[in-house]
């Protein structure tokens, strides 16, 4: 690994002045389970490693009004095991619960699986179809970006190098609600996405759709929501012949490539297939709701 300075600030206002300085030579460091191994790889050469502070805003999940605040270096283990995720947001504490071994989500945070910005990354289709939103701060001031607007290709955001990413904040669904993630992968676990799928239905007393979120993984440049796919599903009970067009428009929407996980023709198969499993899980535990 190359040579690198390290600091390590003791909260925001000094890591915000650090990151002030130093912009694109800094590079911030939690968890560390992307970061070393990029590091090692020659992908990334960061002049300044910079350990971001174990201390509010960046650790804690708390319930404020209707929404949930998840401070970035939050752990997968964390969200996997929150009673408040569980309770509140349990597609979150699923997409989780899938990312490495029990060792990598001690470490791993919700914040780096977020800038690291993988088309494959676990928690953000669960993340996309919760319309989270991501606090940047910088020296002088903040900004709150939708999650939909924060991804612009496979490991690119509209994160600034004076940012950082300080937390997560994600409206609480309301209603009755269902919601169901799935990974495809070649192996149940330590393995990266071939297509990850996320969905989120809202019922009404006589089992109308009246609200649809659909988000993929895996199948294009980054995350995305399938909205085509969403407004299909709006507006009756799922029958077959819905549940079968928004899953083709789900399709549609996917512009995967082949790799050495699957081909492009295999992922456009499987967003067809999985779209279908998802949407029809989260509709009956819509239905279950009380």
């Amino acid at each position: 690994m190359h040579a690198f300075d390290y600091c390590a600030p003791k909260g925001l206002d000094e890591a915000l002045e650090v990151f002030s300085e130093q912009g694109e030579r800094a590079r911030a460091l939690a968890g560390g389970t992307d970061l070393i191994l990029f590091m090692e790889r020659g992908r990334l050469r960061p002049e300044l490693v910079v350990e971001v502070p174990t201390c509010p805003p960046f650790v804690g999940i708390e319930k404020s009004d209707n929404h949930i605040r998840i401070g970035s270096r939050t752990t997968m283990r964390e969200l996997e095991t929150s009673p408040l995720i569980r309770q509140h947001l349990p597609i979150l504490a699923e997409a989780a619960s899938e990312v490495g071994s029990v060792q990598i989500r001690n470490l791993a945070t919700i914040g780096g699986n977020i800038c690291t910005a993988s088309p494959a990354g676990d928690t953000l289709p669960a993340l996309l179809v919760l319309e989270a939103s991501v606090r940047l701060q910088r020296k002088g001031g903040e900004r709150i970006v939708p999650l939909e607007e924060f991804f612009v290709g496979p490991g690119a955001t509209v994160r600034q190098p004076d940012e950082l990413l300080t937390d997560i904040l994600v409206p609480i669904p309301q209603g009755r609600i269902g919601m169901r993630f799935y990974k495809l992968a070649v192996r149940r676990y330590m393995d990266i996405a071939i297509v990850n799928v996320a969905a989120l239905v809202e019922v009404d007393e006589e089992g109308t759709i009246t609200n649809a979120r659909l988000a993929l993984g895996s199948v294009a440049p980054t995350p995305l929501r399938a909205y085509e796919a969403e407004e299909r599903l709006k507006g009756s009970p799922l029958n077959e012949f819905v549940l079968d067009e928004a899953a083709k428009l789900a399709q549609a929407a996917s512009r995967p490539i082949t790799d050495q996980r699957g081909t492009a023709e295999y992922r456009r198969i499987m967003v067809y297939r999985l779209t279908k499993r998802v949407v029809q899980q989260a509709y009956e535990r819509a239905l279950n709701q009380q």
